[in-house]
């Protein structure tokens, strides 16, 4: 896992644009369950044989898939239109120059509640893949990644120049496995997080759309 610079201004809109409506959603969160992230934790998942991949517990609504219904119609409508276009902006946007390819897909999109607001440990088993998350957060956070007993952590960044209060980080997932990624809320403020992923034998399209992110 690795943090990226985020150059690219007309990205960066986009992810203002997005990221104010996905704050506009209505969100319903619970104090329980409390983030639990622990090495500890980490190596009873690392044992079981029969982890699945996906993270055991979270404290969030995610509107990856089918967007949940909502009281107003209007919120919806819009949230459903800026997933639509910054999903083909992913496939088809970018330029052949940088990459395309229609396999790009959500695999988190949500809004963090303040404080314990987390998605526990998680390998992407049987599902391997390659990531580029932005998080969006005024307050405080962080994202880990751990492989091979080699942890890497990326704080979330809070500016006021440049990318803002955005942060982007990539990485890869294996179907076998053996990585691991955890993130938390810890702040005070809502954090929102847009998990852009494609299937892991496409190298060369995460390689593109990370040079089309730190292009001015």
């Amino acid at each position: 896992m690795k943090q990226i610079p985020i150059k690219n201004i007309l990205l960066l809109q986009k992810l203002d644009s997005f990221a104010t409506n996905l704050y506009q959603m209505p969100h319903s969160f619970e104090a329980l369950p409390k983030p639990d992230l622990t090495f500890a934790t980490l190596k009873t998942l690392m044992a079981d044989n029969s982890f699945v991949g996906y993270p055991k517990s979270h404290n969030y609504q995610d509107y990856s898939g089918q967007v949940a219904p909502v009281p107003s119609g209007r919120h919806k409508k819009r949230l459903r239109t800026e997933k639509y276009f910054f999903q083909k902006f992913f496939q088809y946007g970018m330029g052949e120059h940088f990459q395309q390819h229609e396999k790009w897909y959500f695999d988190t999109l949500t809004v963090m509640p303040p404080r314990w607001g987390f998605t526990g440990w998680h390998n992407s088993k049987n599902k391997g893949r390659n990531f580029i998350r932005f998080i969006h957060n005024s307050g405080s956070g962080y994202s880990i990644s751990v492989r091979e007993k080699k942890s890497t952590t990326v704080k979330d960044q809070r500016r006021t120049v440049g990318a803002g209060n955005w942060t982007c980080i990539s990485g890869h997932m294996g179907k076998d496995g053996k990585t691991w990624f955890a993130d938390c809320n810890t702040g005070s403020r809502p954090r929102a997080v847009i998990d852009m992923s494609i299937p892991e034998r496409y190298t060369a399209e995460i390689e593109g759309a990370i040079n089309f992110i730190t292009k001015y």
